[in-house]
């Protein structure tokens, strides 16, 4: 006869404490925590997760013959006795996964707009990720934009687990223009990358802007208002944020400084290739691991906006320099990144086919609306 109980994992808890807290013997729950070690790491396992303990009655008492951890909603790790040994595995539950075309106007922000479409936030935070090269999403929409989303989605049991990749996108803004971008492999390096529709890289040696768009900072009041200046006086532009939205590396680049900046605050200095540096000021906190010399790339966040310093709210001064002398960061113009060669655009025009017609409407429905929205 067999019976299962559960027990949460505390805060400084242990997998192998939980177990002892259930009754099983210590050397058996180091064996069990040794085998679940195998296909996962035991301190990803967070307060609050649940594991489901199977005992079974013997003439000399329960002792226990299953461990289950739900890792995430379709996925599960399994720990079961086989003779004197503990083995465990990695149970995946079926996940389907549906191309789908999510289309919105912004009223408010781009955040709202998405969820208004019936999808969650993290598919605006994705989208402006994308198209971070083009698009600086603190400054350039503008109510009455529209954008297109043509990407995979996971559910499992008609609930949305997540998103997969963005295959295409389109942005139409009355500041930027049309933007479209495709998602396909570097010929050179076989990582997916986006281009536009005639094959010119979407990527570019520097970010439109050094705030990554994210949760934080997406329900930023001031929506469609300037929030950012470029001031010859201090040469920089100041971008008004809340505390903790992140900062990225516009661009590859080493560290020059890390530390406290006086005026500046807490700041952050990158050398980049080309003559090109770039100065972070006022954070609440740089990121860890960010010291004089680290190398640090693209989209990789080094600090989070605060008030430190000369300053009278949170906001990120930011400065480009180039050559020794500065430059306005607003109106900066970089080349693109490598094209597709020529050899390569018959069957990048191919590959993409489907995705321009979904664009522009000739394929695919609008996103399910049967499908159960949850998580973040």
């Amino acid at each position: 006869m067999r019976r299962g109980t559960t027990e949460r994992i505390r805060p400084g808890d242990t997998l192998g404490g939980a177990l002892v807290r259930l009754g099983v013997e210590g050397n058996t729950a180091q064996a069990m925590v040794a085998a679940f070690g195998e296909v996962f790491n035991v301190r990803h396992i967070r307060p609050g997760d649940a594991i489901r303990l199977v005992l079974e009655k013997t003439d000399d008492g329960e002792v226990p013959v299953l461990l289950e951890y739900r890792r995430g909603p379709v996925e599960e790790i399994v720990v079961r006795r086989e003779g004197e040994a503990w083995k465990a595995s990695l149970r995946e539950f079926d996940v389907q996964v549906e191309k789908v075309l999510v289309s919105g106007v912004l009223e408010s922000s781009l955040s709202e707009a998405v969820v208004a479409a019936g999808e969650r936030a993290d598919l605006a935070y994705a989208l402006a990720d994308v198209l971070a090269w083009d698009v600086d999403f603190y400054v350039d929409p503008r109510r009455g934009d529209e954008f297109q989303i043509l990407v995979e989605k996971r559910t499992y049991q008609g609930r949305l687990i997540g998103y997969g990749d963005i295959l295409a996108a389109e942005y139409r803004g009355q500041a930027t223009g049309v933007r479209r971008v495709f998602l396909y492999p570097n010929p050179k390096t076989g990582r997916p990358e986006y281009y536009a529709q005639d094959g010119t890289s979407a990527q570019r040696s520097f970010l439109k802007s050094p705030l990554k768009f994210s949760r934080i900072s997406s329900g930023f009041g001031g929506r469609f208002h300037p929030i950012l200046k470029y001031y010859k006086a201090h040469r920089g532009v100041d971008y008004a944020a809340p505390t903790g939205t992140p900062v990225w590396a516009i661009g590859d680049g080493v560290v020059t400084r890390a530390g406290w900046g006086g005026a500046c605050g807490n700041m952050v200095r990158l050398r980049h290739a080309n003559g090109l540096e770039t100065v972070y000021c006022h954070f609440s906190r740089i990121a860890p691991g960010i010291r004089v010399g680290k190398r640090v790339a693209q989209k990789e966040v080094i600090g989070y906006v605060g008030s430190t310093g000369r300053s009278t709210g949170p906001h990120l001064h930011f400065e480009v320099i180039k050559h020794g002398s500065h430059v306005n960061p607003l109106t900066l113009k970089l080349p693109p990144a490598e094209p597709l060669p020529q050899s390569e655009l018959p069957a990048f025009q191919e590959a993409i086919a489907e995705f321009v017609e979904a664009l522009d409407g000739r394929v695919y429905a609008s996103a399910n609306d049967d499908t159960e929205v949850v998580g973040p």
